[in-house]
């Protein structure tokens, strides 16, 4: 039974980059605030960037009857969240947080106390790093435009690059 445990598990090391036959990607929605030069603010779902416009779904229909269109020299100032990014960012602080305080109070030089204070000193760094990777997770990228068309045209392959539509 141990060879052939050692034989799978040998395997195992070998299919981590194995994959079907289709690589597809998965698309990745980006939410949006474009801050227009009369100072309204539009928040949604970065549907296409062009030459002249954005586009942005408001409420996640993507039919052309409820995109709003926002010309370039209309934008002032555009934020852009991966959206997901917070969630995900808490995940990685309280797990890394939690594996830093654990091996911290593992470190600890108190035999009798040992794995109360591996918890104690886990759980409290899982929590302040949740907090620092949602916060860190929560900053947006700013792009400043002020109704300049070059500076708008210079930062539109990002836009399309993370636009649903290219």
């Amino acid at each position: 039974m141990k060879p052939f445990i050692r034989f799978f598990a040998f395997l195992m090391l070998f299919s981590y980059g194995l994959n079907a036959q289709n690589n597809s990607k998965k698309i990745q929605i980006h939410k949006v605030w474009a801050k227009t030069m009369d100072g309204s603010m539009v928040k949604g779902v970065l549907y296409s960037a062009d030459e002249q416009s954005i586009k942005i779904s408001k409420n996640n229909s993507f039919s052309d009857s409820n995109l709003i269109v926002i010309n370039d020299e209309k934008i002032d100032v555009i934020k852009i969240r991966r959206k997901g990014k917070i969630g995900k960012g808490a995940w990685i602080g309280a797990a890394s947080g939690a594996g830093f305080g654990v091996a911290l109070g593992l470190a600890a030089n108190n035999d009798e106390w040992e794995g109360v204070v591996s918890t104690v000193t886990g759980l409290f760094f899982g929590i302040v790093g949740t907090g620092v990777g949602a916060g860190v997770a929560a900053i947006k990228k700013k792009i400043q435009i002020n109704g300049n068309s070059e500076v708008y045209i210079s930062n539109l392959p990002f836009l399309q690059s993370v636009s649903l539509v290219p």
